[in-house]
């Protein structure tokens, strides 16, 4: 796991504070955080792996659960939907409380709690039963996604936070491609001790989750400060490494004043918010009714599941759970790839750029593709997976870059608070077309529309860590493959690369645009 990246500012030595220790090294510097990330990364890695496999298992269960509670598309959509509604709620009070007792213990609770909601979900037995369960889930997973970032941001600076955060987040696109073979063996068991093989599916893998948290509580430490692997040289260098503060915040009227004026009403994070709800609505779609577009491409319905309900879906529940392997491992695959090479390259927006462009012009073509041949539309659909799933870590790591100490923890669950509105609403008006008029198709050009307008829209923002080293605030020294000795070749590229997309857009694609519209 390579973390490597520039220590600070000012050289290649960081002057250590601690009066009896001599200036850390470079290369020191660079095994500390190796250090810390083989550490702590595996166990962000495993968070996000199971809450994935807990919140998405729904969809894999979905045919066969269907017919036994009697499920419609729209009912489907809105279980895969109200499971946001709690999730969004609880985030800020959830990070919060994280604050105040600390990382390891909260995320625990959280941990043990959703894995008791998915479990549960084996014994539902109409459609209230799971909704009320899928709103118990979203509560308890609300705070894990900002919790962990915020609790790596405490050991990691924005500048070396890319490719810990691609790594960790992969394990949500690992646990969505374990969860399809996992959910093809579970499925065949069906009749089991009187259970129905999606029963089976929810009741087995709750129980990692419950696993995990126990781990959690008694493995992670709660700060750089308590973390027992490091020494007191190792500690003093990760403390020396950090962004010094530059205002407090405290509980009071002027703390609230102070979030709200750097985080609410900042421009720049309002922009990538905006384009995390554009692209975010089709990684939800994506996430939750891909099995039921493969289910549909292998009956013979191109996407049009009326089709497809003519083919009895006993024959191939588990062959649809097998062929979904495919896009969610090259989606974990491309998570952490270009989170690494963002962080090699130190770049966020240009990374972004193109991976919004390649998912959202790939899933637009998914239903014609789709309708010329099976596998072409399936190749579309991984590779819209791709895109959408690639952008992760350098998505999470430009909006960072724009946060401060103070203002992180807020930042985060705000930030994931308003971008899960696409989780709300994606997968239950996706349902509602579906059943309106018999086909996936609609959801999924609307949707990939939305994120090719986010990949428009995300280049016009600036990459505050290249633009802080342009302005020699942070001195670049990239690892192996990376340009070391001339950063400023790099960083010259890059905003040039930028520039040029941004003129493109505004002078070619929008005229042309217009003029076929007019």
């Amino acid at each position: 796991m390579d973390v490597n990246d520039n220590p600070a500012e000012g050289g290649s030595e960081i002057p250590l504070l601690s009066n009896d220790s001599a200036p850390a090294t470079k290369l020191e510097v660079d095994a500390v955080y190796r250090k810390v990330a083989w550490t702590l990364v595996p166990f962000c890695f495993a968070t996000f792996f199971v809450c994935y496999v807990d919140r998405t298992n729904i969809s894999l269960a979905a045919m066969d659960m269907s017919s036994d509670i009697g499920l419609t598309k729209s009912q489907f959509g809105m279980a895969s939907s109200l499971f946001f509604i709690t999730y969004m709620i609880f985030q800020i009070p959830s990070n919060e409380i994280l604050k105040r007792v600390g990382a390891p213990l909260w995320l625990g609770i959280l941990l043990i709690g959703w894995g008791l909601a998915s479990s549960l979900t084996a014994f539902v037995r109409n459609v209230t039963d799971l909704y009320v369960l899928r709103l118990l889930l979203g509560i308890f997973e609300a705070g894990t996604i900002p919790g962990v970032f915020f609790y790596l941001g405490q050991f990691f600076p924005a500048s070396r936070s890319s490719g810990v955060y691609g790594i960790s987040l992969a394990g949500c696109a690992v646990g969505m491609a374990i969860s399809a073979p996992l959910a093809a063996g579970f499925l065949s068991m069906d009749g089991v001790l009187d259970f129905r093989g999606w029963q089976w599916l929810f009741l087995l893998e709750g129980l990692p989750a419950i696993i995990l948290g126990v781990g959690v509580m008694f493995y992670l430490p709660k700060s750089p400060e308590s973390a027992p692997f490091l020494t007191k040289r190792e500690r003093v260098i990760l403390e020396s490494d950090r962004t010094p503060s530059k205002a407090p915040v405290d509980g009071n009227l002027n703390g609230l004043l102070y979030l709200l004026r750097t985080v609410v009403m900042n421009i720049k994070l309002g922009v990538i918010v905006f384009c995390g709800l554009l692209f975010g609505t089709m990684r939800y779609v994506a996430m939750f009714w891909t099995p039921l577009w493969i289910d549909a491409l292998v009956s013979g319905g191109g996407l049009d599941w009326e089709k497809a309900e003519a083919t009895s879906h006993s024959s191939n529940s588990v062959q649809v759970a097998l062929l979904s392997t495919l896009p969610y491992a090259l989606a974990a695959f491309s998570t952490g790839l270009f989170g690494w090479t963002s962080e090699k390259l130190q770049d966020r927006t240009i990374h972004c750029f193109f991976l919004l462009l390649i998912g959202g012009l790939f899933f637009s073509l998914l239903p014609y593709l789709a309708g010329v041949d099976v596998a072409l539309g399936f190749v579309a659909l991984v590779c819209g997976h791709i895109g959408v799933n690639g952008i992760w870590g350098p998505y999470v790591s430009l909006q960072v870059s724009f946060m401060t100490e103070e203002n992180k923890a807020f930042a985060l669950a705000w930030m994931s608070t308003i971008g899960n509105f696409s989780g709300l609403f994606g997968p239950m008006i996706t349902g509602f077309l579906a059943d309106q008029t018999g086909s996936y198709k609609s959801g999924i050009w609307g949707t990939g529309a939305m994120t090719i307008v986010a990949g428009l829209a995300i280049i016009f923002v600036k990459d505050a860590v290249r633009e802080n080293r342009g302005k020699g605030q942070v001195q670049l020294n990239l690892c192996r493959g990376g340009v070391r000795d001339h950063p400023h070749v790099s960083i010259t590229f890059f905003n040039f690369l930028q520039s040029f997309l941004k003129l493109l857009i505004i002078f070619v694609l929008l005229p042309l645009c217009f003029y076929v519209n007019g």
